[in-house]
């Protein structure tokens, strides 16, 4: 079998190894891709549509596609403008914890703790609430931890107590 007649695919009627010029092929020269497509297609495929441009959405980032797996327009990318940050989310458990410690100390008996425990709870999360929808929502997270924690200790000495047979918010 003879080189001869070689030639490279992406240069058709160069010169062969052995130096006699390869036939030319009939075929028309592929179009060019257009310079966003990632996919290499057939020349008798016609090339998809382009996406829509970013600006078409209301603000926002836009990502770019990463061209392996092909998909539909870009989607948004959505933030959070005020993201929850750890030192917002400490102090409001601190606060609020010495917020149901202090109030569970106003307790003469376990009747006043348990029903003193659950009020405080309530008043800690209903400012969490206003906390989450007007200020800061780290505060807000960590206020709701801590009176959390507090209400299920009061909880637990409420079942502790029914368990021995003594139910004592009545």
């Amino acid at each position: 079998m003879s080189d001869s007649g070689w030639a490279a695919p992406d240069r058709p009627g160069t010169p062969s190894p052995g130096g006699t010029p390869a036939p030319a092929t009939t075929r028309p020269p592929a179009p060019a891709a257009p310079p966003t497509s990632r996919i290499t297609l057939p020349p008798y495929i016609p090339a998809p549509p382009a996406p829509p441009p970013p600006s078409s959405w209301a603000g926002g980032a836009v990502r770019t596609p990463g061209g392996l797996i092909p998909s539909g327009p870009p989607r948004p990318i959505y933030r959070e403008p005020f993201p929850v940050r750890l030192g917002p989310l400490a102090a409001g458990a601190g606060s609020a914890a010495l917020w149901m410690l202090l109030i569970g100390l106003l307790a003469t008996n376990v009747r006043g703790y348990a029903w003193l425990t659950f009020l405080a709870g309530a008043a800690a999360w209903l400012t969490a609430a206003v906390l989450s929808r007007f200020g800061d929502r780290g505060v807000a997270v960590g206020v709701a931890l801590s009176a959390a924690v507090g209400v299920a200790v009061a909880g637990i000495v409420v079942t502790v107590r029914w368990a021995g047979g003594d139910w004592v918010l009545w």
